[in-house]
């Protein structure tokens, strides 16, 4: 089944259709009705931002970047140095016109595939990590609805999605779908442990010719062994005029 991925879920703000309202019935599968919301709501137009992302510990920059995503692609664009007004040195392409999402990196002309066992790798030295954008979670089977609570943007589904695949870092991932839009606003991953190793949430949206669109948000990376401070990560964007 095709992924939708971090960026079209936060970025595009798709409200609901007239099915919003699921029936109280197997908790499952309201779970994966929510999330199927989620999954198929890709925009069918081009849409071109500048963004920075913020690392927030020492010694770490401003990174700017390019985005461009539409329904079959979305493309990260960075500088050499890290720097806006030097040549672009860094590409990561996320093609999901097939079934299974495929994400390349580019790098100094040399293009390579980002297998599934390196999907947990850092981008560009940040909190993101390349699961992170991909979110495979959004296909783990039988989700569950916890409860409905506040988070921002008003009431939220708070859904946990189990990892049937034991080799991988996040073995359970709730997620806060907004009742309002039907997008996720908030993440948290934890490992085997139940240690809480990621977060992300959505901090302010912006509304562009009627729709609306994340405008920050936080990213947070939380140590393993639960005992050091987690390391953050602040994502912006504006609109390309």
């Amino acid at each position: 089944m095709k992924s939708i991925h971090l960026l079209t879920y936060l970025f595009a703000l798709l409200p609901l259709t007239a099915q919003e309202v699921i029936p109280l019935s197997d908790n499952s599968k309201q779970a994966s009705k929510i999330l199927s919301q989620v999954r198929y709501a890709y925009p069918q137009k081009t849409l071109n931002f500048r963004g920075e992302i913020r690392p927030r510990r020492i010694g770490f920059k401003m990174i700017p970047l390019n985005l461009l995503f539409n329904s079959q692609l979305i493309k990260f664009e960075f500088f050499s140095e890290n720097n806006s007004t030097k040549k672009i040195d860094e590409t990561i392409s996320l093609d999901f016109r097939e079934d299974n999402i495929n994400v390349l990196r580019t790098f100094e002309s040399l293009t390579k595939e980002i297998k599934d066992n390196d999907l947990s790798n850092s981008i560009r030295g940040t909190d993101i990590s390349y699961d992170d954008i991909v979110m495979r979670f959004l296909d783990w089977p039988n989700p569950v609805l916890l409860k409905i609570e506040k988070a921002k943007g008003g009431k939220a589904w708070k859904i946990r999605c189990a990892n049937p695949n034991k080799s991988q870092l996040y073995s359970i991932v709730d997620v806060w779908v907004s009742q309002r839009s039907g997008a996720i606003v908030r993440m948290n991953a934890y490992n085997e442990k139940r240690r809480i190793v990621k977060s992300f949430e959505v901090d302010s949206i912006q509304q562009i010719k009627g729709d609306w669109f994340v405008e920050t948000m936080i990213v947070r990376t939380y140590p393993e062994d639960g005992k050091s401070k987690p390391t953050s990560s602040f994502l912006k964007l504006v609109p390309k005029k």
